[in-house]
């Protein structure tokens, strides 16, 4: 397994195409969630991903500062469904948190899915606000100072 990241404009087609797709599949097939899931802050945002024989198996991006949060974002965090309960998430969020700390000291703020706070907690996320619903979905913010 290869961990990469990557500025969108270094992406090849294939490459977009792929991590596209799996967005789609999860958040809005998956999820059932009928939104807009391209929102522009891919062009702004760094991409990191785990190949495995290939195959994009597991992806987030790193949202600057300022674009969404005063604080940078880690958000579209997704492992397939195929690759799941493998730790892959675990590889995957240490290093998105890794890289965001290279390239900034502030505080990193999520919007976690409320199943899932024990496990961004395990990476020093806090719970910052209370539950509220998603596109449907029960989130909380969680920040990493």
């Amino acid at each position: 397994m290869v961990c990469y990241v990557k500025k969108f404009q270094e992406f090849t087609t294939s490459e977009w195409y792929e991590i596209a797709r799996l967005r789609s599949d999860v958040f809005i097939v998956e999820q059932t969630s009928a939104y807009h899931e391209f929102d522009n802050l891919d062009q702004l945002s760094q991409h990191v991903y785990l190949k495995e024989d290939g195959e994009i198996v597991s992806y987030c991006r790193i949202i600057p500062e300022g674009l969404v949060y005063p604080e940078t974002t880690i958000g579209r965090v997704i492992v397939k469904a195929t690759h799941r309960k493998k730790g892959l998430g675990r590889v995957l969020l240490k290093s998105a948190v890794e890289e965001a700390s290279v390239h900034n000291t502030k505080p990193i703020q999520i919007q976690a899915e409320q199943y899932l706070t024990d496990f961004y907690a395990s990476f020093g996320f806090m719970v910052v606000s209370e539950p509220y619903l998603d596109c449907e979905i029960w989130h909380v913010d969680m920040v990493r100072r």
